[in-house]
């Protein structure tokens, strides 16, 4: 069977973090990571802008690839190497130029972080570039492939908790940030909706300060005073409301909770639970039985890309799909600005 290669742009934590040694193979959390212990990619080339980061990543990972290319220029990466797989990991606004340059590029099939991009004109030139050029673009919104929320879905669009009703979600720690973390439970409101269930209003409420911030302005994601927290009230189409409250707290955390008509789910990355009240005094909470997966989050997310580009699948996190998350985001800012006033879809590009 062909071995995919891979080729991976920027070099923080997400993208290059190697775990901790452990009895059994620890689950991958980083791109890195993923393809190390993907039996049909090999890395063979990665490339960031500080050398430092170049530094960490070969003292890290030299005893698994001592001959790496390394490469300051992603463009320059592209050309030598010609990869199959591109892996995306730099700051937010940095995705968008790195993608079309990929899709214009030898890889078959990208994996980037999420954010999609931080503006809707460059969501879309990144969907454009790989639908034109028929590559794969998947976005790595991580919880779309742990097989905690895969579950919840499958209970909830299943239709034995009845319709979905509500969903309400909190976000704390000292990096609630709407558009670096935020935007995790705002694609996660899509990804339990109905499937045939979309955004119609939304009104907003930034963190004090941002009143003229009708659009993301900040450096990537790396200064958390660059990237207010929200509250926001989304409706969506067949009576789905959904709540959105975050606060740049020291305490970390996130919880949501998802009513339908005889049922609710409580779900975190701590815990997940099933709730089905038998009366307004007796509500019976059991955990949320989960099946045990061999390939979850970014090792869940390559492997799906090997699948889409051999059996021609359909991908869980497509760029279209997480446009929509983006999307929201930006009409949460947008209506802080107009002072609270609901903003409908499709919104008008800001930038």
């Amino acid at each position: 069977m062909k071995t995919y290669r891979a080729a991976l742009v920027g070099l923080t934590g997400i993208g290059a973090a190697r775990a901790s040694a452990h009895p059994l193979t620890a689950a991958p959390r980083s791109h890195a990571a993923a393809y190390h212990h993907h039996p049909r990619t090999e890395l063979v080339a990665v490339c960031d802008k500080n050398p430092a980061a170049i530094d960490q990543f070969r003292a890290n990972w030299q005893d698994v690839w001592p001959e790496m290319a390394f490469y300051d220029d992603y463009q320059t990466m592209l050309k030598e190497t010609e990869p199959d797989l591109l892996s995306v990991a730099t700051s937010d606004h940095a995705h968008a130029d790195i993608v079309v340059a990929g899709a214009l590029g030898t890889p078959q099939a990208i994996l980037c972080e999420k954010p999609i991009a931080t503006t809707l004109s460059d969501a879309d030139r990144m969907i454009t570039a790989c639908s034109e050029n028929s590559t794969l673009l998947s976005i790595e919104h991580t919880r779309r492939w742990d097989p905690t929320f895969l579950r919840a879905r499958q209970l909830i669009r299943s239709g034995e908790l009845g319709p979905l009703r509500t969903m309400v979600a909190e976000m704390f720690s000292p990096r609630a940030m709407l558009m670096r973390n935020g935007i995790h439970l705002i694609d996660l409101f899509t990804f339990f909706a109905d499937m045939d269930a979309s955004p119609q209003w939304v009104v907003g409420d930034l963190e004090e300060g941002y009143d003229t911030q009708g659009a993301y302005t900040g450096d990537g994601g790396r200064d958390p005073g660059e990237d207010p927290f929200a509250s926001a009230y989304i409706r969506y189409s067949k009576g789905i409301r959904v709540f959105l409250n975050s606060y740049k707290t020291t305490m970390p955390g996130w919880q949501m909770q998802i009513t339908c008509d005889t049922g609710r789910l409580e779900l975190s990355d701590r815990c997940a639970r099933l709730i089905r009240p038998r009366s307004h005094y007796d509500w019976p909470v059991s955990d949320l039985d989960v099946s045990t997966c061999l390939y979850t989050h970014q090792l869940g997310a390559i492997d799906e890309l090997v699948k889409a580009l051999e059996e021609g699948s359909e991908l869980i996190c497509s760029g279209e799909e997480a446009r929509k998350a983006l999307e929201i985001t930006l009409a949460i800012m947008q209506s802080h600005v107009l002072g609270g006033q609901p903003v409908t879809f499709p919104i008008l590009y800001s930038e």
